[in-house]
């Protein structure tokens, strides 16, 4: 089969005859379709979760091609997307519906489990979710991205009429932006740093949107919450200065969602513990939900969720270099890349 192979930091080449994967009793193989290009997988193959060879992508929706010997639920042929995280199975997260947290969970598409830059890939059964007949394998193929911060206001819960905050208007921020539309947001306010970028975010949901260039951010927020700030405030950045705010822009009482993850060099200022405690806030992070998947794709499946406009750019699997560009350059109006197989 073709695969795409990173075969040392930094660098991946195109195999063209690489082997089919093992099918063991409880995995299945996947034809992949459509696999989503994620700016993680540019920090695998930089070599920050791990060493090489293998191969990435963790964003796969393809159709099953061989069943393991103790495989019930899925046969060849059915439409399916890939719930990552490989796990023991039997531990209390996992029993609890957070396989994620594991001590022995890693991921497909993460050192040492290949991923979906290829033909065919090899996942565990209890991996793969059904593809609704009306959801396309390129919105399937990069659900994972969305399915994150859908995961996140799903586990922790939101009140319809709730006033939403959200910095970042990347695939993170217009997920959690369309998650909250869902749920029934009163207004949602986005933030964004290029003029290109506020059509986007009014097109995915956005009620107000804040050029952080141009305009202050506190002002505005305090001017569209009438001095009280919001309910509901999320950080999808990652950046000192925006978490600060993310904090400082909560109402007294209410919830802030973390999700963008500093580099391991930036410089954090100390977290303002006071201003949490004496204003009663609730402060969250968290990163994959597998009982999401069902709710999500319905949502997709209904047209609530629009991960078809989310599709930017399509590339054949040859050209993974430069879909892996694309992601890290981040042109004007792209939100994410699919890989072809």
């Amino acid at each position: 089969m073709r695969a795409i192979v990173w075969d040392s930091n930094g660098h991946i080449r195109l195999d063209e005859n690489h082997p089919y994967p093992v099918c063991k009793d409880d995995w299945v193989v996947i034809k992949v379709v459509s696999a989503g290009v994620c700016a993680t997988d540019l920090a695998i193959i930089d070599g920050e979760f791990g060493a090489p060879p293998m191969i990435p992508g963790h964003e796969i929706a393809g159709v099953i091609d061989k069943v393991g010997s103790r495989v019930v639920s899925v046969k060849p042929g059915d439409r399916v997307v890939v719930e990552t995280a490989v796990s023991c199975g039997h531990c209390r997260e996992c029993e609890s519906g957070n396989k994620h947290l594991c001590r022995d969970s890693g991921e497909i598409g993460f050192p040492p489990y290949d991923g979906g830059y290829a033909e065919y890939v090899a996942v565990p059964e209890n991996c793969v979710r059904f593809i609704p007949d009306n959801v396309s394998f390129d919105e399937a193929g990069i659900i994972e991205a969305a399915l994150c911060p859908f995961g996140l206001i799903y586990r922790y819960g939101m009140k319809p009429g709730t006033t939403v905050l959200i910095q970042g208007n990347g695939v993170a921020g217009l997920s959690f932006m369309q998650t909250v539309k869902c749920f029934s947001a009163s207004k949602i306010i986005m933030s964004v740093r290029r003029e290109s970028a506020v059509e986007m975010a009014k097109h995915f949901g956005a009620d107000v949107v804040v050029n952080t260039k141009t305009e202050d951010l506190q002002q505005r927020v305090m001017e569209e919450t009438n001095g009280l700030g919001v309910d509901l405030s999320i950080d999808t950045t990652g950046n000192a200065a925006s978490i600060e705010k993310a904090v400082k822009l909560a109402r007294s009482g209410g919830r802030v969602i973390l999700y963008g993850i500093p580099g391991e060099t930036s410089e954090m200022p100390a977290f303002p513990v006071r201003e949490i405690i004496l204003r009663q806030l609730t402060v969250c992070g968290g990163n994959n939900n597998q009982l999401a998947w069902e709710p999500l794709l319905s949502l997709v499946s209904t047209g609530q969720f629009n991960l078809r406009d989310m599709v930017s750019r399509v590339f054949p699997l040859e050209e993974a270099e430069a879909a892996l560009q694309t992601v890290k350059n981040k042109p004007d109006g792209f939100i994410k890349a699919v890989l072809h197989m």
